[in-house]
């Protein structure tokens, strides 16, 4: 099952074999024994401004866009980002709420602290698909991170979550991510997953989403510049 559900996920038509498949009963079966959330997302609809797809369709679309993303990559960082967004959202069901939004006049689906559910469920589900304790710890990080974005802006705002966008902010970011790895190509990694997230989303909304990204990997790229360029001096 593992071979064949790594086949779908790292295709170039994730959406599509994956519901060719689903419909099988015996990969279905096998595949709810160990991810039974599947049919939760399959059924959360996710009706807010923000989504267009219930909550699997986003999932399945944000795979097949990471996967157009990583491509010239090595195959084991294409597998830890189509598993990155395979799971990113699988504990949405669980904390799913309807809400009253004043920004948007009506009433809303919300997911807070999804990100969260994911990782614990990405902790039970990753030992059974054949990743090293190092890649999973790795999946779980971009799984809790995959959201940062929401809370970074590239002016000041009236939100005192909202943080704005500078170098520091970049560097605080990197060594955070050293204690899981390279911070640097984490944080690659993680725009890779914002980008993906942001494609598989309501296109009238994500302009800004986007905006954010090229800017942030704008200034990871000076950081990297200016890193090298310290280190030839230092030689």
């Amino acid at each position: 099952m593992i071979e064949k559900l790594d086949e779908i996920l790292l295709s170039d038509n994730v959406v599509k074999k994956f519901y060719e498949n689903y419909e099988k009963s015996d990969f279905k079966e096998e595949l709810l024994k160990i991810l039974p959330e599947i049919e939760d997302c399959k059924n959360t609809k996710q009706d807010n401004p923000w989504h267009i797809y219930n909550c699997l369709d986003h999932i399945l679309h944000s795979v097949e866009s990471v996967n157009k993303f990583s491509k010239g990559m090595d195959e084991n960082t294409r597998r830890i980002l189509a598993y990155t967004m395979f799971l990113h959202d699988i504990g949405k069901p669980m904390c799913y709420i309807r809400r009253y939004s004043k920004l948007y006049k009506r009433e809303v689906d919300s997911f807070f602290n999804h990100n969260l559910k994911s990782v614990e469920i990405a902790k039970r589900v990753l030992p059974k698909l054949n990743f090293s304790e190092n890649e999973q710890k790795i999946i779980e990080l971009l799984i809790k991170e995959h959201d940062i974005f929401m809370f970074i802006s590239l002016k000041p705002t009236y939100n005192q979550h909202h943080k704005v966008l500078d170098m520091k902010l970049i560097e605080d970011k990197i060594n955070s991510y050293d204690q899981t790895g390279n911070g640097e190509e984490l944080l690659k990694m993680l725009l890779m997953v914002g980008r993906a997230d942001s494609s598989a989303q309501n296109p009238e909304m994500t302009k800004s989403s986007f905006e954010l990204l090229d800017a942030m990997d704008n200034l990871l790229n000076e950081y990297i510049e200016e890193s090298k360029h310290e280190e030839r001096t230092n030689l």
